[in-house]
């Protein structure tokens, strides 16, 4: 993994990290009792967190646990107001360390990346691949639970040579033992750098080049079945001896089906939500206006609707009653100009001046690369900023087109 860090347990204590880790981590929390608790004497609450951290004296406080459904049941760990500032101050400097380390097709919990960006690089890919082409989809079993915490700290190690921020990650995490709770950023944030490691050997040892990873959610694409096949049995050989990670399920199937990801179903061509997204909307439209929770509706259209309006969904809305609730919906170049001059025009422009690079590995490999019978060396990736104009075409326009109408706009 490179380069090891030394001496961040100074970054992780000093003044400003710890100010501006209570900062972040009352935000929505400053009628909580632990943010009214702490505010009081925040100052000093800082400098003897920080002094704990720095010693190796701090010891993490008793969460509490909660079930939510969505629809299947997760525990999760909720932390202390103070335990909480902690974590953000140890998130603020490991988590741009960790973030290098992972490639450009893992999407969850990274700064520019998200399921939006996810599902926009699938179906970019779809669109220039074509057919016929297949796709691998799998999903671990019980992720978060199921993690090796040895296994995660000798990763940790490979980059922290810092014995301070080792003993504060050991009282975060325990060092043996299996699992990470569910609803902290440090679990969210070594999660991702455990999945690092099944990126890092479907992209070198396996060779394929069009894969996705959104924390336990794998898509793999490609116009070999048989191919495919083989990829899935030595990935579930490699998770559960190097990880100890099982598969719930998994799938191989022509994308002309559509592929399971991220909340939609994704093709070439266009974007559908889940079937069991829909009927739950359904569900809580129709409770929430029986009740007359107007208030509630609102929020659910602003948030579910914000979630909706990047699939193809305009007629669903309609369905439902929401589309006077939200953003408007916007899939083609009249959608487009019927809002223009409104701030929803300059978004959608901006989402679409977004899309008009992509990373992509650039590296040439020779044709049986990601075959049994390459006996060659191992090619290192080289990932670069590469123009896409599969969304500009997709509304009908040109590349200049957009960039005259960003520079009007700000004019």
């Amino acid at each position: 993994m490179g380069k090891k860090y030394k001496r961040l347990i100074e970054q992780i204590t000093s003044p400003e990290n710890m100010r501006n880790a209570y900062k972040l981590t009352a935000k929505g929390r400053r009628y909580t009792p632990g943010y009214l608790q702490f505010k009081e004497y925040a100052e000093v609450n800082l400098a003897r967190l920080a002094d704990e951290l720095y010693s190796g004296t701090y010891i993490s406080g008793e969460p509490h646990h909660f079930f939510v459904y969505e629809p299947k049941p997760r525990l999760i760990t909720a932390l202390p107001f103070r335990d909480r500032v902690a974590q953000h101050a140890v998130y603020g400097i490991l988590n741009p360390i960790f973030d290098s380390t992972l490639l450009p097709r893992t999407f969850a919990c990274r700064k520019g990346k998200g399921t939006h960006e996810g599902v926009k690089a699938v179906q970019s890919d779809l669109r220039r691949l074509g057919q016929p082409m297949y796709f691998l989809k799998t999903d671990f079993s019980k992720f978060f639970p199921s993690i090796r915490r040895d296994v995660l700290h000798q990763m940790i190690r490979k980059k922290i040579s810092c014995r301070g921020t080792m003993r504060v990650l050991e009282a975060m995490i325990e060092p043996e033992g299996v699992g990470l709770p569910i609803g902290s950023l440090t679990s969210q944030l070594f999660a991702n750098v455990y999945g690092g490691a099944l990126d890092r050997y479907v992209h070198t040892e396996l060779g394929m080049r069009y894969w996705y990873r959104y924390m336990d959610d794998v898509v793999i694409l490609h116009k070999d079945v048989a191919l495919l096949h083989d990829v899935r049995k030595r990935i579930q050989d490699f998770s559960e001896r190097e990880l100890g990670l099982r598969f719930s399920k998994w799938s191989i199937a022509p994308v002309s089906r559509g592929i399971n990801f991220l909340g939609y179903r994704i093709w070439a061509s266009h974007k559908l939500l889940r079937k069991q997204s829909i009927v739950r909307a359904k569900r809580a439209v129709q409770a929430m206006r029986r009740q007359n929770r107007l208030d509630d509706l609102r929020r659910f259209a602003a948030s579910w609707g914000g979630h909706a309006m990047w699939a193809d969904a305009h007629r669903l809305l309609l369905t439902l009653g929401l589309e006077d609730w939200q953003m408007k919906v916007i899939n083609t170049l009249s959608d487009l100009e019927a809002v223009r001059g409104t701030p929803d025009f300059a978004e959608a422009l901006n989402r679409i001046a977004g899309s008009l690079t992509r990373t992509s590995d650039v590296a040439e490999y020779p044709p049986e690369y990601n075959t049994p019978e390459y006996d060659g060396p191992t090619i290192e990736p080289d990932w670069q900023e590469v123009e896409d104009l599969s969304t500009v075409e997709r509304f009908g326009v040109t590349k200049q087109w957009v960039l005259d109408e960003l520079a009007a706009l700000e004019a």
